[in-house]
């Protein structure tokens, strides 16, 4: 309406302004005169508008402005020449001026369209579950008309909602396949059909705000399916991906948990069952220091079996990841100080050298699996290096880290074994039965990672010998630190 009474105001300026031109005895004056309003009408308007503009001012200009007035007519060439070219031209420009503004238009509300399909596309894009792709979309959809998207994919006879865990056990696939079309509608709400290479994936409805879209919105709603089509099976097909890795993961698991199992726990049992049958037999008389050390051969192998079981569950909770709520604000001096003690129990000639930076180190982890890891490092070296001297342990931070480094003096790791050493189930050349299962520096790199940390291994030191394991983990901001004090 606004549009329609500003060209109607032109229309009459050009009117006024060819009746001045008119009796001034200027008829090629008020001809421009009209022909500009019709051009500007064309501009603003489009064709129709600038064709209805055209014929009316030929009318009014033929009736009421040319000569003789009230009633159409010619009388002379000199009237006739600006009749006719008026008339010609008018028409002429209003054509070429309304198709150029219709084409602008479409042109303009295509780069429109196409902007926000591209929108729309980059919006998806960044979805990797399937519950995210409701929600990108309806931060981009348009407001006008739409007030809401729900996705539903297929489950057996019912209709599940990712985003909100709804089920709808609903009649939709009857109904398309009876009205033969993807698209149905039904209580303000549009109903498309998710399809992809898989076949249908399910229904996409839009809650509309008003009664019913029109073509070119419908048409903008089955685009919009089309790419939520493409999304939704995209996310499908990477949580397949995910799902398969993680049943490979499991079974390589299971493989070398079954391995290694078959061969590092049948020794304790083997030692255990013979030491507990001597010390059964009635026929053999044993004297007591050598029932003592049956006895403690027996005890050993228990903990030598209760440690591989710890260690066999630390890599189940690795595998399976280490939820957020189980960490926790800890001071690393503390934690390492346990880790020295638990060793000093373990092995009791055990030589430690301490050297611990003063203040306290907080960093966020869970304070058993982190005492854990630095057991492990302790213990390593002692399995490797605790026969050539003092193991040191030394704690120093700096730039936002917390170092901690556990260092031996043994004979270092070889050039093609130190890439490896975090591997799981992996022994180095010559290790033996110190070995064990080859999981202490798998479990300790696995647990310092999940605490958002690093460990790093140097060998061989200075003169060509010694080990040093580094573990670095991300110091607590002052105010978080302040908090846990």
């Amino acid at each position: 309406m606004a549009r329609a009474a500003i060209d109607a105001v032109i229309f009459l300026i050009a009117v006024a302004g060819t009746y001045i031109a008119q009796i001034s005895d200027r008829p090629i004056s008020a001809v421009l005169v009209f022909l500009t309003g019709v051009i500007l009408i064309a501009i603003r308007s489009g064709l129709v508008s600038a064709l209805v503009a055209a014929i009316s001012a030929s009318l009014i200009y033929n009736f009421f402005l040319s000569e003789p007035a009230f009633r159409f007519g010619i009388t002379s060439a000199d009237e006739a020449v600006p009749l006719v070219a008026f008339n010609v031209s008018a028409l002429l420009a209003a054509i070429m001026v309304g198709r150029l503004k219709d084409s602008a238009k479409r042109a303009y509300q295509a780069q429109s369209e196409a902007a926000f399909m591209l929108t729309v596309s980059d919006r998806l894009q960044s979805a990797v579950r399937v519950e995210d792709v409701e929600t990108e979309v309806r931060g981009v959809i348009p407001r006008q008309g739409v007030s809401s998207v729900e996705i539903f994919l297929n489950r057996g006879k019912a209709y599940w909602r990712p985003s909100t865990g709804e089920v709808e056990f609903d009649t939709l696939k009857p109904l398309i396949d009876l009205e033969g079309d993807d698209i149905i509608q039904r209580n303000k709400a549009v109903v498309i059909e998710l399809k992809g290479a898989r076949g249908s994936l399910g229904f996409v409805k839009f809650r509309l705000s008003d009664l019913s879209p029109d073509r070119q919105s419908s048409s903008k709603l089955q685009s919009i399916t089309a790419m939520l089509a493409v999304a939704v099976e995209r996310c499908l097909l990477l949580e397949e991906l995910a799902e398969a890795r993680a049943r490979a993961r499991s079974e390589a698991l299971k493989d070398a948990l079954l391995s290694s199992v078959s061969h590092d726990l049948r020794t304790p049992v083997t030692v255990i069952q013979a030491a507990a049958g001597a010390l059964r037999s009635a026929e053999v008389s044993l004297p007591e220091e050598e029932q003592t050390r049956l006895l403690t051969s027996i005890l050993d192998q228990c903990a030598r079996l209760d440690r591989y079981t710890a260690e066999l569950l630390d890599v189940g909770q690795i595998q399976s990841g280490i939820a957020q709520d189980r960490l926790e604000t800890v001071n690393l001096v503390e934690i390492a100080g346990l880790a020295i003690k638990h060793a000093r129990i373990a092995h009791p000639d055990i030589m430690i050298e301490r050297s611990m930076a003063a203040g306290m180190h907080y960093v966020r982890a869970n304070a058993a699996m982190l005492e854990q890891a630095l057991y492990n490092l302790i213990d390593n070296a002692q399995k490797f290096g605790g026969k050539s001297g003092p193991i040191k342990v030394s704690l120093e931070g700096g730039e936002g880290m917390a170092r901690i480094a556990v260092t031996d003096r043994g004979p270092g790791i070889h050039d093609a074994d130190r890439q490896r050493v975090f591997t799981r189930f992996f022994k180095g050349e010559g290790s033996g039965s110190k070995a064990g299962m080859g999981l202490g520096l798998f479990i300790a790199k696995g647990f310092v990672e999940a605490f958002g940390g690093t460990i790093t291994v140097e060998s061989p030191l200075e003169g060509g010998n010694g080990t040093r394991v580094v573990v670095a983990l991300p110091l607590l901001a002052a105010d978080e630190a302040m908090i846990a004090a």
